[in-house]
């Protein structure tokens, strides 16, 4: 019998978590977590039914959540939300795409989601909370840090080494073995050929640091 789960956050990324969660199968959507002035307003159907002040007494009847806000230059919130559904005493599943691969030799940390066509092969590990978008390729021993977004149709080629709170734009690659630092922003299209130490915004063909 499939589990309720929360959703934490009713923007779009919310609705591409629901298709994802109702072709997986293991979980029904209870409802959606927001800002005050949504509630009662529907995303893709679910109704938006508390905020995150009322999120222990949702935990308490459902333990199951999960972050379902996006992240495109800052995890600030999604790591304030994953916090607090810990605090609450929830439980943060992993979600995978019955469409996405993933090897059984890959380890994927809790809360994390991985999208429609994503390819996680051997040996990954990916942290917290992460995200895997759409079509993004994560190869062989690579490793990727708590709170990133791998965004749609990113490579993260084999022994890659990524950090915490890191964004991988769209369709962006990183050449084989790199080390990216914590905190960086890597914009879309860009092809990252040398280690990124030090945090920021880089980008560009090879990718240069921008701020």
């Amino acid at each position: 019998m499939a589990k309720e789960i929360i959703l934490i956050g009713g923007g779009g990324h919310c609705k591409s978590v629901i298709d994802v969660i109702e072709q997986e199968g293991s979980y029904t959507i209870k409802g959606i977590i927001d800002v005050a002035e949504k509630v009662g307003q529907q995303v893709s159907a679910y109704n938006i039914i508390g905020t995150e002040e009322e999120l222990p007494e949702f935990l308490e009847a459902s333990p199951y959540a999960v972050v379902t806000v996006g992240q495109v230059r800052d995890s600030a919130l999604r790591i304030k939300l994953f916090e607090r559904i810990k605090k609450a005493g929830g439980q943060l599943p992993v979600i995978i795409s019955p469409r996405a691969y993933v090897s059984p030799r890959a380890e994927i940390g809790e809360g994390s989601v991985v999208m429609h066509a994503a390819c996680v092969n051997a040996g990954v590990k990916v942290g917290l909370n992460a995200i895997i978008n759409s079509q993004a390729l994560i190869e062989h021993d690579a490793v990727v840090g708590d709170y990133c977004h791998i965004s749609t149709a990113a490579v993260i080629n084999g022994d890659c080494q990524v950090g915490n709170e890191v964004l991988i734009g769209s369709r962006a690659a990183l050449r084989q073995g790199v080390k990216i630092a914590d905190k960086v922003l890597v914009g879309m299209g860009s092809v990252v050929l040398h280690d990124i130490l030090t945090a920021g915004i880089y980008a560009g063909v090879p990718a240069h640091k921008l701020s």
